[in-house]
């Protein structure tokens, strides 16, 4: 069959010819989340309003729009979901306005873009919504399109939180009350405002459609033409279930406002990574269809996607890795992970991917490992595309470990060697770091590392201070560095500590005399800045981190020399707490 007799356009469509004729429309269950938030719904009704008073008469555009015709006068809408779906709660918001002062003739003239009437398959007259959901959001759509301020609505998924959102803005936004020309606008949407209609008789050929208007600029993402893909050439009775399952995998990237917590994109791209496929956000699509290409040849794919069973695999797998993804964001695999992220490391959750199948010994062994190479990599600046393409080759082994067997082994063995590269160039970097303000995070993640060494007490919770404060005044002036000698010696590592939040306020630019009267009574790290510290024991690994800190306390003033002494001595605890084998 031609091209041409799978696909026509109706040409420019008012959305008076949209919703007002014989034609039903219907989201299949293969689309995405109504997903427009309130940004949205205000750039949408202000972009129509200033056409309108720039000119009434001026016909305004806002896009294509792709159809499938199921059946006849029903259309599967393939791309513009957002917009028609906001449309009919526009209709319905300005409904609800007029129902306090308008007939019911002007109300019922509205009322056709969202209900009409048709001769069944039976010889039944029967009345419809002109846009159906799928059957997930069909009934939550019903209800708020007859909106009732009185009435307690209940969310059960994103998309129905964000229908809700949408038409309770609505509602604020065109508010006539407030001053907004509301018949007048509404007179302009249903006249002026216009699409480009495209209608195919063949699903397929209206998703090429659809893709090919992504290429071409449209905002819809990786993960939005692959549930595409993977989900159009299934059966009826299979999308529910592949879809569930993708709604979950999707949720646990979501947070409780329905905000992601990691673009979706990103994850795809961590997730085959992990997988030891190194593939650039732009390329994710490609990858996957990829695998529907090898299996039209025959060939053996990473995903047979052109079977159900394949779908389910890969959908249930993607739902598995996300729910790791999240643990890992919310802190809860372990101490290790959650320092490489608080250090801003993404690359973080590829290891933390691939470990899905170790035990936890394991698992914490590769973790370890992996702070020291993400600490490594942090603060001698190192670029991080570097890394990025030496992991998927790490992720593709600790994948293939069954316990500690050769794959295991290599991974540990590249990430040594990768690490090794490094280490002079990050204790170098180290020793001579100067704090920058963004870099807090960073820092008290280093300095609670380190003095963590001498007893293991948890000391993220305290602040930075400067031993020599960032304003040389009062009894700092005999200091002789100044400007920015004096801001770089400030800054460096060597004159930084932990404290309190309250005695850090109460320090600020005292003398060193009486700071050192605080120092005194702080844990280990800071106290050993004053006093000579000893644990007592032998050969532990508390013993091991103080005499390799080897710093001699100070016994006079606080100056240079004690500042680049003290960042000599930090050097040495580093190499001990990120390096040796303990």
């Amino acid at each position: 069959m031609s091209i041409n007799k799978q696909f026509h356009s109706d040409g420019l469509v008012k959305i008076t010819s949209l919703l007002n004729g014989q034609d039903r429309y219907k989201i299949p269950i293969m689309q995405r989340n109504y997903v427009w938030g309130k940004e949205n719904l205000k750039d949408f009704i202000n972009d129509i309003k200033e056409s309108m008073e720039e000119d009434p008469e001026q016909d305004y555009f806002i896009g294509s729009m792709v159809f499938s015709e199921d059946e006849p006068n029903m259309k599967l809408v393939i791309d513009g979901q957002q917009r028609i779906t906001t449309i009919t709660l526009l209709i319905s918001a300005a409904i609800f306005h007029f129902k306090k002062d308008e007939s019911m003739e002007y109300i019922n003239y509205y009322r056709n873009f969202l209900i009409t009437s048709y001769i069944n398959n039976n010889g039944e007259f029967t009345n419809s919504y002109r846009l159906s959901h799928h059957t997930r959001d069909n009934e939550f759509y019903k209800k708020i399109i007859e909106y009732n301020p009185d009435q307690r609505y209940v969310v059960n998924s994103t998309s129905q939180k964000n229908l809700l959102s949408a038409i309770e803005t609505l509602i604020e936004e065109i508010d006539p009350t407030a001053g907004f020309p509301l018949k007048q606008f509404m007179n302009y949407l249903t006249n002026k405002v216009y699409i480009v209609s495209m209608v195919s008789g063949s699903i397929n050929m209206a998703f090429r459609i659809f893709e090919t208007l992504n290429d071409r600029g449209s905002k819809l993402q990786p993960e939005d033409l692959l549930k595409n893909m993977l989900l159009r050439d299934l059966k009826d009775d299979q999308y529910e279930f592949i879809v569930a399952i993708w709604d979950k995998f999707v949720n646990h990237l979501t947070d409780n406002n329905g905000k992601p917590i990691v673009n979706t994109s990103t994850f795809l791209k961590h997730f085959l990574m992990s997988k030891g496929y190194l593939v650039q956000k732009k390329n994710i699509y490609n990858w996957f269809e990829k695998q529907i290409e090898a299996s039209k040849k025959d060939e053996k794919p990473v995903y047979e996607l052109k079977s159900y069973s394949g779908v389910l695999s890969l959908v249930t797998e993607l739902e598995q890795a996300a729910s790791i993804y999240l643990k890992a964001y919310e802190g809860n695999i372990s101490e290790n992970i959650t320092a490489c992220l608080s250090l801003g490391v993404k690359q973080t959750y590829i290891i933390a991917l691939a470990t899905c199948n170790l035990n936890n010994e394991l698992s914490h062994e590769i973790y370890r490992k992996l702070e020291t190479l993400i600490f490594s990599y942090v603060i001698s600046s190192s670029r991080f595309n570097e890394l990025e393409k030496e992991l998927p080759s790490i992720a593709k082994e600790i994948r293939k470990a069954s316990g500690r067997d050769d794959h295991f082994n290599n991974a540990l063995i590249s990430m040594q060697q990768l690490i090794n590269n490094k280490k002079e160039v990050a204790l170098s970097a180290f020793e001579q770091y100067k704090l920058k303000g963004s870099d807090k995070k960073k820092v008290i993640y280093i300095l609670s590392k380190l003095a963590s060494s001498f007893d293991e007490g948890n000391y993220s919770n305290l602040t930075i201070e400067h031993i020599m404060p960032e304003d040389k005044k009062n009894y700092w002036g005999a200091i002789k560095e100044d400007g920015a000698e004096y801001k770089a010696l400030v800054s460096s590592i060597g004159n930084l500590t932990l404290l309190s939040k309250s005695d850090n306020s109460s320090l600020k630019n005292k003398s060193f005399n009486e700071k050192k009267l605080v120092y005194e009574n702080q844990p280990t790290f800071t106290r050993s800045i004053v006093k000579k510290i000893e644990t007592g024991t032998k050969n532990t690994k508390h013993d091991k981190a103080i005499k390799k800190y080897e710093y001699q306390p100070v016994t006079e003033t606080w100056d240079k020399k004690e500042i680049l002494k003290r960042a000599k001595a930090l050097r040495r605890l580093a190499e001990y707490v990120w390096f040796e084998e303990k």
